[in-house]
């Protein structure tokens, strides 16, 4: 793994994110050594790092509005495949065929439910299940849903639609989980602040630790960087 020193843990990052040409969410950090100014000047330490890339995650693009629910017609589109409208109508039949199978799915989990899907664009999708079992569809600490949400985009990558992220929601858990990913992730920035000692957070699927990372892009004092390997890659907030 190739190593990259910096006068601190902030410049040693950047350092290898420029060499890698990633961004931080693509990049396993592992500190080798941290900074340190010596004594009166003497025996001062650079800090040290190994750095690789991870897997590439998918970048999202600002929507515009487009919608189906489960009982749209499966209609084929005829239009040759030579424009982006083309291919967006391909990608929504297929689209549409998800919908159906993940309705099966849930209807297998016995959670009666009504599916609303909105595509707004070939990057991005966007299911809401209208349930009354919402505790069974998130289940503990959200694990189901997400597993769910993944396994749309394996559906989707399995028929030809790939770089696609799907947001899998109910009852607005999406947004209720963002306010407690900012909530969690300031407080453990203010407790780094306060102590000077990283903290370690819970292992979570990439698109939670990205909202860690964006909420503490401003923070002077913190860095935030990943560890681990999936599906147990973890967030660490650290001083700068």
């Amino acid at each position: 793994m190739p190593k990259y020193t910096g006068k601190n843990l902030e410049t040693a990052i950047e350092n290898g994110l420029k060499d890698l040409n990633i961004n931080r969410e693509d990049a396993e950090i592992k500190i080798i050594q941290k900074p340190s100014n010596g004594f009166l000047g003497l025996f001062k330490k650079d800090a040290i790092i190994e750095m690789k890339v991870v897997k590439q995650q998918v970048k999202t693009l600002k929507p515009t509005k487009k919608t189906v629910t489960t009982e749209v017609s499966q209609k084929a589109s005829k239009q040759p495949e030579t424009t982006a409208e083309a291919r967006f109508e391909r990608n929504f039949a297929v689209v549409k065929k998800l919908a159906k199978y993940l309705q099966d799915v849930l209807d297998e989990m016995e959670i009666n439910a009504t599916l609303e899907v909105d595509m707004p664009n070939n990057k991005r999708v966007y299911i809401d299940c209208q349930t009354d079992k919402e505790g069974l569809l998130i289940g503990k600490h959200g694990r189901t849903i997400n597993a769910l949400q993944q396994l749309c985009e394996f559906y989707l990558n399995n028929h030809g639609v790939n770089y696609v992220e799907v947001v899998l929601d109910t009852a607005n858990y999406r947004e209720r989980r963002r306010k407690i990913l900012i909530d969690l992730a300031t407080r453990s920035a203010r407790d780094v602040e306060a102590t000077g000692q990283p903290v370690h957070l819970d292992s979570m699927p990439a698109f939670e630790r990205k909202q860690i990372h964006l909420a503490l892009e401003n923070f002077d004092d913190v860095l935030t960087y990943s560890v681990g390997n999936e599906p147990n890659r973890e967030v660490v907030i650290g001083p700068r």
